[in-house]
């Protein structure tokens, strides 16, 4: 047999320390915000749902609101502890008497703009986003 040196386990420096701390907070960010998620899903999926029952949407019109608000939940839990600065970054748009016809296009059906609009009042991620009538929008809405 040979005998040699024996071998050392290597220390880990002050960055590697620093990095695998970095790594476990982010972690512990990334669980923390999947739990908002859940308990933002169960506080609003009845409003979820009486905007599905509202509107006649057909099968993939409702898997698209589904999505709609899903992404709404993420810009709510990500913006809960925001300061007044980054809301200033968030995109909205602003509706003034514009047509609903405008925004049917590529097969979505004026409904599903309707209860898309609606799901945003909603969640609260629209300021009072009304159409009207004539089937016009007036209001502002974050865009997620």
């Amino acid at each position: 047999m040979k005998r040699g040196k024996k071998s050392r386990k290597r220390k880990r420096g002050p960055a590697a320390r620093a990095r695998i701390r970095a790594n476990e907070l982010f972690a512990q960010e990334l669980e923390r915000k999947k739990d908002r998620l859940k308990e933002l899903e169960a506080e609003t999926r009845e409003c979820y749902e009486n905007v599905l029952e509202r509107y006649p949407l057909s099968a993939e019109e409702q898997k698209d609101l589904e999505y709609e608000w899903k992404l709404g939940l993420e810009v709510i839990a990500d913006y809960e502890d925001a300061t007044l600065e980054d809301y200033l970054y968030l995109d909205t748009g602003t509706y003034e008497s514009e047509p609903l016809s405008d925004l049917i296009e590529w097969g979505v059906s004026e409904a599903f703009w309707r209860a898309s609009f609606d799901l945003a009042n909603a969640l609260g991620l629209a300021l009072v986003t009304t159409i009207d009538e004539a089937g016009n929008i007036n209001g502002e809405r974050v865009n997620y």
